[in-house]
């Protein structure tokens, strides 16, 4: 049976899904999760890394290496398929 994390340390999370995470597989790993509660919190991380990618595009951002947010939007789109869904503009 899936265990469901409490709705406040959710939204913690959500919030900055990087921050709490080292990468979209030790987001898998947690078994406090449901697989719902992963897919939405890799949507949201894929979501912040859209918009880090046009803030640098805009020259908006002053440490982030070029490229790093692409491969990692693609290391959160292959989390999502593990768990049998797409997130971003591919899957939809």
């Amino acid at each position: 049976m899936e265990r469901m994390m409490d709705q406040p340390t959710f939204e913690k999370l959500a919030a900055d899904v990087s921050k709490h995470f080292a990468s979209p597989d030790a987001l898998l790993a947690r078994d406090d999760l449901t697989r719902e509660q992963k897919l939405t919190l890799l949507r949201q991380w894929e979501y912040d890394l859209h918009l880090l990618q046009v803030a640098t595009e805009e020259n908006m951002t002053g440490d982030a290496p070029p490229g790093n947010n692409a491969e990692r939007i693609r290391e959160v789109r292959s989390a999502a398929e593990k768990l049998g869904a797409e997130v971003g503009d591919e899957g939809s």
